[in-house]
């Protein structure tokens, strides 16, 4: 099964309810080419630590789409049900290529929560 194929089938699904769960390991990686500025979505492998998403880069000598990152690149990732905004770049380390994206800061969303009545939630 080629790459195009496998995107197409496993994108919808981490897209949906079950993404949650299937994208603990696997993400989907949206982003627009430099040169073209067309709109690419891709499936790969990831590691989570703290904000930072790190992509090994499989035989980076057969693929193109991690060239984009060689300079700070936008990306949307998303990872475990959720869409998250980053920057990635890519490094080399000999043969071996990551991306590595720093996830951008979600402004804090104040949640009030409904008061309690002096009957401790009784009526």
């Amino acid at each position: 099964m080629t790459n195009g194929v496998a995107n197409r089938l496993v994108i919808p699904l981490l897209n949906s309810r079950a993404g949650g769960y299937l994208g603990r390991r696997l993400a989907v990686v949206e982003y627009l080419g430099r040169r073209t500025g067309q709109r690419h979505q891709l499936v790969t492998q990831y590691t989570l630590d703290g904000t930072t998403v790190r992509i090994s880069v499989g035989m980076a000598e057969r693929k193109t789409w991690w060239r984009n990152f060689q300079e700070p690149h936008a990306v949307r990732l998303r990872l475990a049900g959720v869409s998250r905004d980053a920057t990635g770049r890519a490094l080399r380390d000999g043969d071996h290529v990551s991306v590595i994206a720093e996830l951008a800061c979600e402004a804090r969303r104040s949640v009030r929560r409904p008061a309690r009545s002096r009957t401790g939630g009784r009526t």
